[in-house]
């Protein structure tokens, strides 16, 4: 090949490229890759990069009461303290994300969602805020501990030292309350080029998705369901997480007794300065629509028909048995995403309302 000819098969491969590239990033990927902080879309969608179950939402609240954020806290009295994952972190988007935030406008509460102590867990976090005298000083009544149900017995079967300890001075320096430090979420997304290995990855995924319900590769399941149950078309398509699916091994009846030790161990502390635990594993998503995938192959998970059989002694929320009775009303959870909608933390909420007597 001479160097004239080269030079031209190398510019119609740039061409090409770009072209391609150009062509997938527009009709496709950009809608699932390019994203900003007021509009969300889905884990799943991205991660699995499917574009046709998209549930856009803008980032909105209604709600009369808000909770507060490490930053925007001033030290006022507290009825509650949260701490979790990215369901707590209102990961999953939309209107009135924060399921904190309907329980703070029900029950007329001051609630400060807060994150690890150093590089504790979350049950250390709660010791440390518990054994350094933070929550009595903050007047807290409750403290509502929440985590995915995949995630519920790594969590909580690891090392949890009961004794450990603090001064609330070096908490207060470490968190820096009040303090409007940028969070990640407030950070600038850079700016997405439309030359990107997602072009890539979106071709070859939507490939593979013809002939498995994973891709093969991908952490994204497209599975089919035999009720609508969704407001996004094609209404029988479901996604789910495949961590999901590898999580199920893990809940038995040892670990989640266990588990359970855990939580009555730490209420029976909390109950000590006269505050309540309430615990609050979130179904996922696989667990709370398997009833419904028409593809029987995959494992039932077992975590709440053992769960709510032990004995406690702190306020268990239920969150399939409670959410289940709604799944009717479509949207429990974003048809894109592993998180729930406000539906559900409304539902929530409203749950919680008949329980804990309003803050007058």
């Amino acid at each position: 090949m001479n160097y004239k000819k080269f030079a031209l098969f190398f510019l119609f491969f740039l061409i090409s490229f770009v072209t391609i590239n150009f062509l997938v990033w527009n009709l496709a990927t950009k809608h699932i890759l390019a994203r900003n902080s007021d509009y969300v879309t889905g884990d799943l969608a991205r991660i699995g990069y499917i574009t046709n179950l998209l549930h856009k939402r803008k980032n909105d609240t209604n709600l009369t009461r808000q909770h507060f954020e490490i930053n925007d806290y001033n030290f006022q009295k507290l009825e509650m303290i949260t701490l979790g994952d990215s369901f707590s972190n209102g990961a999953g988007g939309g209107l009135n994300r924060y399921y904190q935030d309907y329980i703070a406008t029900y029950q007329n509460f001051n609630i400060l969602n807060i994150k690890n102590y150093q590089q504790f867990n979350n049950m250390n976090t709660i010791l440390v805020l518990l054994n350094s005298g933070f929550l009595k000083k903050a007047g807290v009544k409750y403290v509502l501990y929440e985590s995915t149900q995949r995630k519920v017995v790594d969590r909580l079967t690891m090392n949890i030292k009961f004794d450990t300890n603090t001064t609330i001075s070096d908490i207060n320096k470490y968190y820096n309350f009040g303090e409007n430090t940028k969070s990640q979420s407030s950070l600038k997304i850079p700016k997405q080029s439309f030359i990107n290995n997602g072009n890539f990855k979106y071709i070859l995924y939507n490939l593979l998705y013809n002939f498995s319900s994973n891709a093969f590769i991908s952490k994204t399941y497209v599975t089919t369901i035999n009720k609508n149950l969704f407001s996004i078309k094609p209404y029988n398509k479901f996604l789910f997480y495949t961590k999901d699916l590898t999580s199920i091994d893990k809940n038995t009846q040892s670990n989640l007794e266990t588990v359970n030790n855990n939580l009555n161990e730490l209420s029976s502390k909390l109950k000590e300065q006269e505050i309540k635990l309430i615990f609050m594993p979130v179904v996922g998503k696989y667990d709370f629509y398997s009833q419904y995938i028409i593809d029987t192959k995959y494992n039932k998970d077992p975590f709440f028909d053992i769960f709510r059989k032990l004995k406690k002694n702190y306020i268990f929320i239920d969150t399939k048995a409670i959410l289940s009775e709604e799944i009717e009303k479509k949207d429990m959870f974003y048809a894109d995403d592993t998180h729930w909608s406000y539906k559900a933390a409304k539902t929530i909420a409203n749950y919680l309302k008949s329980l804990l007597p309003p803050e007058l």
